[in-house]
């Protein structure tokens, strides 16, 4: 008997202590946990000695709330501020110096071109004319050198040909007996004697009077020089 309660003591001390243990390393998990704060160590004596929990700490009359900078960091960052612009500013008038810069140098270039292009143009057409000219005085003295019936034949085939901006056999031959002697034109156009010889030497005489080609060519200066200054008036 005195055996058995020796157990039964024993027993309830293992108990006892183990109890303990386990409540010991519950209440470290929840302290090493952050769940076990000093209010809530208080809460729960309160509990257990039946009275009411004190209540939680309000705000400290001393907490000013978060921190306000400084006048003189509120200067600093104003200076900050005022250095960023002024760097931004200066950038800006920089980069619109270059871009003038650069305007100035394309409109000087293109003027160039544009005057490169005139002087070129020009010299084509001089070259265009000369040649034209020079084949005009082969073609009259060819005219001149043949007998006139021939050369009536070699105009009359001429003025066949289909006019163009750029070929006009009314205009050149026009252009060749101007600059015949009187002597030759005269035998040539002697030589047109049908009604349809003489309609085609009636639009021939119908040009000398009226000044062609050189009529042709001053009203047509006249409106090339009108259109190039109608737009700056």
């Amino acid at each position: 008997m005195k055996a058995l309660l020796a157990w039964l003591g024993a027993l309830l001390v293992a108990v006892s202590i183990g109890t303990t243990l386990t409540v010991v390393v519950f209440l470290g998990m929840l302290w090493w946990r952050g769940a076990l704060d000093d209010q809530r160590v208080l809460a729960m004596l309160a509990a257990l000695q039946g009275i009411e929990p004190p209540p939680p700490p309000g705000p400290s009359p001393l907490d000013t709330g978060p921190e306000h900078p400084s006048l003189e960091q509120l200067v600093q960052a104003r200076l900050q501020a005022n250095l960023d612009l002024d760097l931004r500013e200066n950038a800006i008038d920089k980069s619109l110096a270059d871009l003038r810069v650069l305007q100035a140098q394309l409109q000087t270039e293109s003027r160039r071109l544009d005057d490169w292009k005139r002087s070129f143009d020009k010299r084509l057409a001089d070259l265009q004319s000369a040649a034209a000219d020079a084949a005009l005085l082969e073609l009259q003295r060819t005219l001149e050198a043949v007998a006139p019936k021939q050369a009536k034949e070699q105009i009359l085939r001429m003025l066949k040909e289909p006019a163009t901006p750029q070929n006009d056999p009314m205009r050149d031959i026009v252009t060749i007996l101007r600059a015949m002697p009187l002597d030759k034109r005269k035998k040539i156009l002697a030589e047109f004697k049908t009604d349809e010889e003489i309609e085609k030497l009636a639009d021939i005489l119908r040009q000398l009077r009226l000044g062609n080609p050189d009529a042709d060519l001053l009203r047509d200066t006249r409106s090339q020089l009108q259109q190039q200054l109608a737009p700056t008036r």
